[in-house]
């Protein structure tokens, strides 16, 4: 998952379960100085390698059919998928909680959203592969 700081002013693909409840970054015991403030982000990112089932239908891909192996990010606009061939577009039935749900550990943190698109492989570098 990336963060930035806000500025100044298989064969068998099965649905995506939310994953197990975890205690949140919040209660977990992070030394202060590798905390990340999430008021003070602009954006929060995640690979999500398998099916995305959002309001009881499976995520696809409008430009290349894919069905599996998203980006999904949320910013102050709202959530949006990320496709590997680089489409994205908004997606208003996912809701907070199941992004805070399927949103793993803080892995990296991104100085921008091209960086961040980059180091998961959604800059279209990939496009038309399915990584396992």
């Amino acid at each position: 998952m990336f963060w930035r700081s806000r500025k100044a002013d298989s064969s068998e693909q099965q649905p995506a379960a939310p994953a197990e409840k975890s205690p949140s970054p919040e209660s977990v015991d992070i030394p202060v100085e590798l905390r990340v403030d999430r008021t003070a982000v602009s954006f929060m990112a995640f690979p999500h390698p398998g099916p995305l089932v959002i309001a009881g239908t499976t995520t696809l891909c409008h430009q290349c059919g894919a069905g599996r192996d998203w980006m999904v990010v949320r910013t102050a606009e709202g959530i949006f998928i990320r496709c590997r061939c680089t489409h994205t577009w908004p997606e208003p039935r996912m809701a907070s909680q199941q992004f805070d749900d399927l949103m793993g550990p803080v892995t990296g943190v991104a100085e921008d959203f091209d960086q961040a698109q980059r180091s998961m492989g959604y800059d279209g570098a990939f496009s038309g592969a399915y990584l396992t």
